[in-house]
């Protein structure tokens, strides 16, 4: 299992909900149509009611089989027909504020669980 997490703050006219809306209703509806090798796609709002809140407004996480799949989304998102994902992004994300990373999971079990 391949990861790309992804850390988002929103554009700074819109509000949480509203980024969060068009994330939900829009964006990520169409990240799934287009790229068809994610296994699994993932937002992770952070709970404004519990703690400090962070920099960023979602951790995003794309989930591949493999490296292949990593690659062939990336090459995608590269590409004249990926640019539909950025201008989307440009719509709701504060785009200059993005970091990503590549994880590897591993897991541990629990008894019970």
């Amino acid at each position: 299992m391949i990861k790309t997490i992804l850390l988002v703050r929103r554009r700074a006219d819109l509000t949480i909900e509203q980024f969060r809306d068009h994330y939900e209703n829009r964006h990520a509806p169409l990240a799934v149509f287009v790229l068809p090798t994610l296994r699994a796609y993932v937002r992770n709002y952070p709970d404004r009611a519990v703690g400090e809140m962070p920099w960023f407004d979602v951790m995003t996480e794309f989930w591949f089989d493999d490296d292949a799949g990593w690659e062939a989304a990336r090459d995608f998102a590269a590409s004249e027909e990926g640019k539909i994902l950025a201008e989307d992004e440009a719509r709701f994300m504060d785009r200059s504020s993005m970091v990503s990373f590549i994880v590897r999971e591993e897991k541990t079990s629990f008894a019970g669980a």
